[in-house]
């Protein structure tokens, strides 16, 4: 056990004890228990909206439904102890509905999608009195007799549960997806995540956790009133993660302790419930971004730094393991590969009456670089696109290792196609490692976190890079960004890689590096096309060369061919010099 996990189990346990013995004013076991399921509900909005970076702004409409329909049932006949597990079941029922609903929807749209269903929770619950209690509230009986010692233990259990839970949840593969849907959903989808899916899952696991925790709130203060559904609920839930620190493990915890703990100490005016929040969220964006968890992390730092626990330097990365007898097939595999790899026949893209590709025809063999160049407006990252599944095609075939994949969907390319971007599109908080096996995640098999560890610290050895495996891609030169991303198109040999300027914005050093790496890579089998401006290094890398201008194909063959065409010179060289 390490010395920071031995400082959480004692204050986890001085937070147990805390409301019994005295010491802060108005902790008492009866705000405790509050405090623990509310946090417990929090840690649904924490996933929802910390880590997967979804704004629910009506998340407290599935921390109240459970409640009204178990209540509901209840009351009809059925009993409590049955009564919750169906009225539980049947919010997250209807929060994956609701995902499925809004999911699709960007941004804003989802926020407000959210806003309006906890207008609509609140709004029946007022408008049904005889079922709902109307404003007096719903009057709930627990199925079993607890004194106040008992829910405070469940209450306690409960939010251990669930922090554990979310924990072993949000690590590994699971984590650097949400992570990738949350930086950029478009590279998220080019490495072979379907992003609605993703997110579906995040919001009905989320939903989950906030159903519970809203149900054994509603039971143990034994009514349940339509505000606790509403809109004022679902912001104060919100205000509460974001000061706690959104997307950290104890973030809900710390938050609603310190809500609920001011308002005690308040004495629950109500006067004081803007003042509250108003001065929560000026300290944290001023003081603590990444809020009381984040503080608390700055202050463990700095005092591992005064007691000279930190090391003087960046310690040295593993080296990567030696090759095994599975890797070594995998690369005589690659490079057996022979033939046609893409064929695009008569490919066109049209946006209304824009013809951005217009019957553009060529291949690419394994084994082969082929450098698209043309100037600005010709078309070239839109048949990026095209070929990668951004947009699909207006007419025309696009053939992949003889399968047409024109119709497929970007997520269902990914093991087929490694893509990289003009600018680079690496998780800035995960390190190079993380940033590379989060494509092999996707990739067909089961391989396990330690295979993939070891599958992307070899290539980034192998790239020579593993001096920067360990450190978050925010840490690092911009140049060696593009170096990373190549490294991830690359992962798992796919048979077609798709690399958008990747010499720009290097030193001279680094393109001698990355044609290097590009001519391994193509020893390895490769299929390669490239969209490039340098010149000088398409000449040197390039075995072909495709020229567009204004949509269409003007030119294809040897650099030194293409490099002296006439019609590529008034199209496109002639306005380089």
């Amino acid at each position: 056990m390490t010395v920071r996990q031995l400082t959480i189990g004692c204050f986890a346990l001085l937070a147990a004890v805390l409301p019994y013995l005295g010491l802060l004013p108005g902790w008492t076991p009866a705000l405790a228990t509050i405090t623990a399921f509310a946090a417990l509900s929090l840690i649904g909005l924490n996933l929802i909206f910390g880590v997967t970076g979804m704004l629910a702004l009506g998340q407290a409409a599935f921390v109240a439904l459970p409640g009204y329909l178990a209540g509901i049932m209840h009351v009809s006949g059925v009993p409590a102890i049955v009564a919750i597990p169906l009225g539980i079941a049947s919010a997250v029922l209807i929060a994956r509905l609701v995902a499925e609903i809004f999911i699709r929807l960007p941004g804003i749209y989802f926020a407000i999608g959210t806003l309006g269903l906890a207008f609509v929770v609140e709004g029946l619950a007022r408008a049904f009195p005889s079922i709902t209690g109307g404003a007096s509230g719903l009057m709930l009986e627990p199925p079993v007799a607890m004194q106040a010692d008992g829910w405070y233990i469940l209450a306690v259990v409960s939010v251990a549960l669930g922090t554990a839970s979310f924990a072993w949840l949000v690590r590994g593969r699971f984590l650097r997806t949400l992570k990738l849907v949350r930086h950029d959903e478009l590279a998220a989808q080019v490495l072979g995540i379907n992003v609605a899916r993703v997110k579906a899952q995040a919001f009905t696991i989320g939903s989950t956790y906030s159903a519970v925790g809203g149900i054994l709130l509603a039971y143990y203060v034994r009514v349940l009133a339509p505000e606790s559904g509403g809109v004022n609920a679902s912001l104060e839930a919100l205000a509460m993660v974001v000061i706690g620190g959104s997307g950290s493990v104890f973030g809900p915890l710390l938050g609603a302790a310190a809500i609920h703990w001011l308002f005690a100490v308040a004495g629950g005016a109500e006067r004081f419930e803007l003042l509250v929040y108003g001065l929560g969220f000026f300290l944290v964006v001023l003081y603590a971004p990444a809020g009381i968890v984040g503080a608390l992390r700055l202050g463990w730092a700095i005092g591992e730094a005064q007691l000279g626990q930190r090391g003087a330097g960046t310690p040295a990365p593993a080296a990567a393991p030696p090759m095994t007898a599975r890797d070594a097939a995998a690369v005589r595999a690659a490079s057996a590969r022979e033939g046609t790899c893409l064929e695009l026949e008569n490919v066109s893209k049209h946006f209304g009456g824009l013809r951005a590709v217009q019957d553009v025809s060529f291949t690419v063999r394994f084994g082969q670089i082929v450098a698209l160049i043309g100037p600005n407006g010709a078309g070239k990252s839109t048949l990026f696109n095209v070929i990668s599944g951004i947009e699909m095609p207006t007419q025309g075939r696009i053939l992949l290792q003889g399968a047409d994949i024109g119709e497929l969907p970007i997520h269902r390319r990914a093991a087929s196609i490694g893509r990289s971007f003009q600018v680079p599109r690496l998780v800035p908080d995960l390190t190079p490692i993380d940033n590379v096996v989060a494509r092999l995640d996707h990739l067909p098999g089961d391989a396990r976190e330690i295979d993939g560890q070891r599958v992307a610290r070899a290539q980034l050895e192998a790239f020579g890079l593993s001096a920067l495996a360990d450190r978050p891609v925010n840490q690092i030169g911009l140049g060696y960004h593009k170096l990373i991303e190549l490294v991830r198109a690359s992962a798992g040999q796919p048979p077609l890689l798709l690399l958008d300027e990747p010499a720009v914005g290097l030193t001279a050093d680094e393109v001698t590096q990355l044609a290097d790496l590009l001519r391994l890579l193509k020893s390895q089998g490769a299929a390669i096309l490239v969209v490039e401006h340098n010149v000088g290094f398409v000449e040197t890398v390039a075995d072909e060369i495709v020229v567009m201008d204004s949509g269409r194909l003007i030119a294809q063959g040897t650099p030194q061919a293409v490099m002296t065409n006439p019609e590529v010179r008034d199209a496109y060289l002639g306005a380089l010099t």
